[in-house]
């Protein structure tokens, strides 16, 4: 048998005043993120699986897919983001953590301008981007000129799959830049000096040292600069030709011509390789988080 006490009512009454005000906040939360994030999302993938959204929104048909992956002139541009986004991935991995290491540990001179500057593409429209790498890259510019009075015949890149792939490098490299640098400053760096003081050389401290150390950030990275370089749009509207369209353009192209159901089916392709992929980064860093801490 219980016996209440006197100061058990208010507390009852205090949890249940903090219940109530916990559902009011989840209803308007979720309510928030269904109608600016939820189910924008959810009505591309129903249009992807109506056969007319014009004559009304039926999700009856996979017919938008099958086309999709059975076209090559569909399916072409697909295939040429993911090829475009693991280069420049690849790229990433080189050029944005040589920057990071250069001015996290001081290897320039400029180190603090060099990080500064790093985050300028982020504030730039990509369309200026893309306007930039034409210019500099295009017939006219200053490589072109250069590889004419050196070689004789002007060199340009446009038109080209490079120009687009420069294009990717130049609107991710601020987010492997970030995160490595983010991991760096998290290390002790008497980890490396003690293992310079026992002989070991630069490439051998960069090597068994700091490279295992930062596998979580340029994981990370790589799975930021892959997103980023998949959705690109601005930058490869502007330097990019018929023949070399990317998926986010090819959306672009196929809703102006009025086939929004053939678009939405590239945007829901592009949805679940991007979410795939981070769900994975997750899974890979939770574990290494664990395993580290049983260590």
């Amino acid at each position: 048998m219980t016996i209440a006490t006197g100061d058990e009512r208010p507390i009852r009454v205090r949890h249940a005043g903090e219940t109530v005000e916990r559902a009011a906040w989840t209803l308007v939360v979720w309510l928030l993120f269904a109608l600016f994030i939820l189910g924008p999302l959810l009505t591309v993938l129903a249009f992807s699986l109506t056969s007319n959204v014009f004559q009304g929104v039926r999700p009856t048909t996979l017919q938008h897919y099958v086309d999709l992956f059975s076209n090559a002139q569909l399916y072409q541009p697909l295939v040429r983001s993911f090829e475009v986004a693991l280069i420049v991935v690849a790229i990433q991995l080189v050029f944005g953590t040589l920057i990071a290491y250069s001015t996290v540990r001081g290897k320039i001179f400029g180190a603090r301008t060099l990080d500064a500057m790093s985050n300028i593409t982020i504030a730039l429209p990509s369309v200026v981007v893309g306007l930039a790498l034409l210019a500099f890259y295009g017939p006219f510019g200053p490589i072109s000129a250069v590889a004419g009075a050196i070689f004789g015949n002007p060199l340009t890149l446009t038109w080209t799959l490079w120009i687009l792939v420069f294009a990717h490098v130049l609107e991710t490299f601020p987010y492997m830049v970030r995160s490595v640098t983010a991991g760096l400053q998290r290390m002790d760096p008497t980890l490396e000096s003690a293992a310079r003081s026992l002989g070991g050389s630069k490439w051998q401290v960069f090597r068994t040292i700091t490279l295992p150390q930062l596998r979580p950030s340029l994981v990370a990275g790589s799975v930021l600069v892959l997103s980023r370089s998949i959705a690109e749009f601005g930058a490869t509207i502007i330097v990019v030709s018929a023949v070399l369209r990317t998926a986010p353009v090819k959306i672009y192209s196929e809703a102006e011509s009025g086939s929004i159901e053939l678009a939405a089916a590239y945007s829901v392709v592009l949805m679940l390789v991007s979410f795939t992929t981070y769900l994975l980064m997750s899974r890979w860093l939770l574990k290494g988080e664990t395993d580290a801490g049983r260590a």
